[in-house]
């Protein structure tokens, strides 16, 4: 065995340790989900107000959302590595902040800032572990990113119920105090170990695949003036004389890649695709227990909707889906160009985003028909079908990105396209707010369809504009992967008649210059959506 062959599988076996330790980071920073554990004890132990505790709410949002194109750069820039210790740092003192604030006569803004930097410590802990394994993963990216995706989605369901059965003193109730010196402890732990593992080890590295240059370094230069003086259109993004020049400086490449990305119309097509489409689910998981008392008045007890249970399913299924969808898309996503003889029935990853829309969409339509009103024992139809929805379109959301963008910029560009989940739960719970009051009674409850039911309905229009955004995204990305299918490397398994005529001559040296600059620049290649 050379000593070549060794490092390979040493680095090979050291990208695995990066994907366990991403998972446990993604296991362990769910905590803020437990919030609804918290709010009762911040009323009735520390007397704050609705509003006060809407406040450390909204804050632990914000810090949750707003940093990431922050952390994406730091990823890009630095590595997760340092990501993951900065959440140890965040979650540290956030932990520590609210449990001095819980103990003590300190003011509500106290743990408002304790919950700022709980935010900011769950989206830097799982943003490090989902980069690190887009960046290594790159052939089987949607696998790589939904198992991490779920165990995220997996935290809360297992944090949850070891806070029920361990923090709880005799009468039953939490000990909060106990809980968040338990979490500071803890998830300094588990930042500092993914601040070691969490490293990246691209699989053109690991794998050793070297392509062979057949040019030497007269026809490398001439081959390299030509694309300096002619722009080609790659998968994503426009490859200018700037990009080219930008494959030799790495540093320069990211700067430039950033500004393709803002540049490119499909970008935001996309972005205000998520927007539409998660923001919605956002706002049904946080408005659900005043959703849930809608569908049935105080008197028909014995037909009441218990709303743990459909968080349970909530949850569950968001879980299933992210794994499933992973799974699957990668599977049945088209191939690099390397297996394109393969026999493997395929579809497009666009495929599964729009079926996990419509999931979205009829669970909309069901509950501005009032069709539940008059049925709500299946309730259930609408928690699995938006836990479905909003868990595949957050493991798929970011495959389409490293797809069409690369994984060497996908922090930062996941990151900008990130911040729509926060923004669009903002506007669609405003809504559902706003509808919400108009209908209440004095008490400020409301019991009837009309509570809710133009909030799905404008959301249900949200989701079709945001599948026909993504639609027509999704056809340009085509039209420019006519020119990635040339440059990937299926020209190399082609059959290639003999040129016959000037044209055809021309069209081979063409096909022979374009393969010279796919071996430049392969690394920044997609395997396909």
């Amino acid at each position: 065995m050379t000593t070549t062959s060794i490092t390979h599988s040493f680095q090979k076996w050291r990208r695995w340790i990066a994907f366990g330790s991403a998972i446990f980071n993604c296991l362990s920073a769910g905590s803020i989900v437990l919030f609804s554990l918290w709010a009762p004890a911040f009323q009735q132990k520390l007397g704050y107000s609705q509003m006060q505790v809407n406040a450390i709410s909204i804050a632990g949002e914000l810090g949750l959302y707003l940093p990431v194109p922050i952390f994406g750069y730091i990823c890009d820039q630095l590595g997760p590595d340092r990501l993951s210790i900065l959440s140890a740092a965040f979650f540290g003192s956030g932990y520590a902040l609210a449990s001095l604030a819980f103990s003590s006569d300190f003011t509500y803004q106290y743990m408002v800032i304790a919950f700022a930097l709980v935010g900011m410590g769950t989206s830097a802990m799982y943003f490090s572990a989902v980069t690190t394994c887009a960046k290594n993963f790159t052939s089987s990216r949607g696998l790589a990113l939904s198992f991490p995706i779920a165990s995220f989605g997996l935290s809360g369901l297992w944090q949850s119920q070891l806070v029920s059965r361990v923090f709880v003193d005799a009468s039953g109730a939490v000990m909060v105090n106990s809980v968040f010196v338990a979490y500071s402890v803890y998830l300094i732990f588990v930042g500092l170990v993914g601040g070691v593992l969490l490293q990246v080890f691209p699989e053109e590295v690991v794998s050793g695949e070297v392509y062979e240059d057949n040019y030497d370094d007269e026809e490398e230069d001439e081959e390299e003036g030509r694309l300096l003086r002619e722009e080609e259109t790659s998968y994503g993004t426009s490859i200018s004389c700037d990009s080219v020049d930008s494959i030799i400086d790495d540093k320069r490449w990211i700067n430039n890649a950033t500004r393709s990305f803002l540049l490119d119309k499909t970008m935001w097509l996309f972005a205000t695709g998520v927007f539409l489409v998660t923001g919605p689910g956002e706002a049904f998981i946080n408005n659900m227990g005043s959703l849930v008392l809608s569908l049935t008045p105080p008197a028909t007890t014995s037909t009441q909707i218990d709303p743990a249970t459909h968080v349970s399913l909530i949850a569950i299924s968001s879980t299933a889906a992210r794994i499933i969808a992973g799974v699957v898309s990668d599977y049945l996503a088209p191939p690099a160009c390397h297996a394109v003889h393969s026999s493997r029935p395929r579809c497009s990853r666009m495929v599964f985003l729009l079926f996990s829309g419509t999931l979205l969409l009829m669970a909309h339509l069901l509950l501005a028909s009032g069709y539940i009103q008059l049925h709500p024992s299946q309730f259930w139809i609408v928690s699995s079908s938006i836990g479905a929805g909003y868990g595949a379109t957050f493991t798929l959301a970011p495959t389409v990105v490293s797809v069409v963008w690369g994984t060497e910029n996908f922090g930062t560009n996941w990151g900008m396209v990130c911040m729509t989940p926060a923004l669009g739960a903002t506007a669609y719970g405003v809504i559902y707010a706003t509808v919400y009051d108009e209908h209440a009674g004095d008490d400020g409850r409301c019991f009837d369809h009309r509570c809710y039911a133009k909030t799905f309905g404008i959301m249900a229009v949200g989701t079709l504009v945001a599948m026909a955004g993504w639609v027509y995204a999704w056809r340009m990305w085509k039209k420019r992967g006519v020119i990635l299918l040339i440059l990937s490397g299926c020209i190399r398994s082609a059959h290639w008649s003999k040129a016959e005529s000037k044209q055809d001559k021309i069209l081979k040296e063409s096909r022979d210059n374009l393969l010279q600059t796919l071996w430049q620049m392969e690394k920044y290649q997609a395997t396909g959506l």
